[in-house]
């Protein structure tokens, strides 16, 4: 069976996505098998789309969320729209037994343009890695919290707010970017109150023995952060 879509047609049988110029575009596994769901069902809920790929594996939205990204990134355009928890294919759909070929392109004199398309769609692709999670800052900046039962100058514990604040915004920057805020509530404060604690600009003073016992339950927090189930899926 082929979709055909304003923007894109989809060969099920073959696994091939094209463009609407009729160039393979790079959508496969379960991306492919999302799309291909909604352009058989237009819209479904995350358990639907879930059991389509694999009724075993427990999918999230995080998963599902992934998948609609890359095919809106591949494609070009958001084909694929979220909505009170459905997933929507947008546009029209026309089913057909086969796809006429003549208008694919094979011109020499075009092949910069189609290369051209091709590393945008690996760079986009790229973008999408580039998403993932990443754990060094928060095991770094544990290990420097870690370090201050030592013998240290105070230059250390200045640039030891700054590296904490530091990181504590750029994983509820992270989260919020991921919309994860609603789902990691508890861990999005918790940053925001790190963040308020060790800041430089306004900082807060408390005896030694104090500072320690905050030190190792920030170091705590974070390991803890960087290893929690729902952010690692």
């Amino acid at each position: 069976m082929i979709y055909k879509h304003q923007y894109f047609s989809l060969n099920k049988d073959k696994g091939v996505v094209y463009d609407e110029n009729n160039k393979e575009l790079r959508i496969t596994g379960n991306a492919f098998r999302v799309l291909a769901f909604l352009c058989e069902k237009l819209n479904a809920n995350i358990t639907e789309i879930g059991d389509s790929l694999d009724w075993v594996k427990d999918y999230d939205e995080n998963h599902i969320r992934q998948y609609r990204y890359k095919i809106n990134t591949v494609i070009g355009y958001d084909v694929i729209r979220y909505k009170n928890g459905i997933y929507s294919l947008v546009g029209d759909i026309e089913k057909c037994e086969k796809i006429t070929e003549n208008n694919r392109i094979t011109d020499l004199l075009q092949s910069d343009s189609i290369e051209l398309k091709k590393n945008s769609q690996e760079n986009a692709i790229d973008r999408i890695d580039k998403l993932k999670f990443n754990k060094k800052p928060a095991i770094i900046v544990s290990i420097l919290l870690l370090l201050t039962f030592l013998s240290l100058p105070y230059g250390y514990y200045n640039f030891l707010r700054i590296a904490v604040t530091g990181v504590a915004i750029f994983y509820a920057y992270y989260l919020y970017q991921q919309n994860l805020i609603e789902k990691m509530n508890f861990w999005v404060w918790g940053l925001i109150f790190i963040a308020m604690l060790f800041n430089p600009l306004f900082p807060i003073y408390f005896v030694k023995a104090t500072w320690g016992i905050f030190d190792i339950m920030t170091a705590m927090f974070f390991v803890g952060f960087v290893y929690n189930k729902k952010l690692n899926n």
